[in-house]
């Protein structure tokens, strides 16, 4: 089946300028939508090999880059935005962008997937709106005790610097979270994405990869980070069908302990359909991995599945 992309630029919530959103879409009439949530210091378009696969299933497949992202930088590339509130902003994007789509298709089921930042997104997308019909997290950063106090700190700069200021001290404390070393060779201080080298290489070489963060935008990413690791988050989202992914090797989900925290949490609060898959050896960016097809199948076999089963009508329009 042949697949129709396309981007639009679309006002952004903060005020501050357009938000690029990529579109994927069937020859045939969507049977559902999937909205892509994308990680830090990255961009949507490195989804463009799952997206296809997905819209070749004959589901419409959209993702934001996320402000201060990619085509949505505006101005200050690496900040989510220059008043506070940043990641609620993002979170309004991705709002309005599934708004757009049910009424481009209305009646068709919605999932929202998320990788790594963008499992924080939608984790809390879901907590927030919860107007998606699946959810499925990728690369989930395990909760972090110090969120919290990386979030102060991390404000006080961006206070006392503006909040396009970086600071050293805030990424190496990111860092430590991510497994990434010390060393200056990108191939080395990227390997904890990926076993595959090529996948790096491609990474290293985009435009638009590994730009740095402010440290407001850490200021809001420890924040979101703190509220998607909260231990009233799972009782928030709804019962849907949820779906956790992730590398056993993954050093930013503490090898497979954060996804399962995760999981068990969504149990114990009564969800009644929750599935983990751990990937042995795989790391951080699933879908940029060595058996990267593998997983891309296991998403396509749980959207099949779980799609086959909701109403012909989507429950909330």
């Amino acid at each position: 089946m042949e697949v129709h992309y396309s981007g639009i630029l679309r006002p952004s919530a903060c005020g501050e300028g357009n938000v690029f959103s990529h579109i994927w879409l069937p020859e045939t009439t969507p049977r559902a939508i999937i909205q892509i949530a994308h990680g830090m210091q990255e961009h949507a378009g490195r989804y463009n090999r799952l997206a296809c696969r997905l819209a070749e299933c004959g589901w419409a497949v959209l993702a934001n880059d996320h402000i201060g992202h990619g085509r949505s930088s505006m101005g200050h590339i690496g900040t989510f935005s220059l008043k506070k509130g940043g990641f609620t902003y993002l979170l309004s994007d991705m709002h309005s962008l599934f708004s757009k789509a049910r009424q481009d298709f209305p009646g068709v089921p919605c999932a929202l997937l998320g990788h790594s930042m963008g499992s924080i997104a939608a984790g809390l997308y879901a907590a927030w709106y919860g107007d998606e019909d699946l959810l499925l997290l990728m690369g989930t950063p395990a909760p972090n005790a110090l969120a919290g106090v990386g979030s102060l700190l991390a404000g006080l700069i961006a206070w006392k610097r503006g909040p396009t200021a970086q600071s050293s001290f805030i990424s190496r404390l990111a860092d430590a979270n991510t497994g990434a070393g010390a060393s200056r060779d990108p191939l080395i201080r990227n390997a904890w994405l990926t076993r595959d080298e090529e996948e790096i290489r491609r990474a290293i070489a985009d435009p638009f990869f590994g730009k740095p963060f402010s440290a407001s935008a850490y200021r809001e990413l420890f924040r979101a980070l703190r509220a998607f690791g909260s231990r009233t988050w799972a009782s928030e989202v709804k019962d849907e069908p949820i779906l956790l992914v992730a590398g056993e090797a993954d050093p930013c989900g503490r090898y497979g302990a954060g996804p399962k925290t995760y999981y068990d949490r969504l149990c114990k609060s009564g969800h009644t359909d929750v599935t983990l898959k751990l990937y042995e050896g795989a790391r951080h960016e699933l879908l940029h991995e060595l058996n990267h097809e593998e997983v891309e199948s296991l998403l396509i076999e749980f959207l099949s599945d779980k799609f086959a089963g909701l109403p012909k009508i989507a429950r909330r329009q």
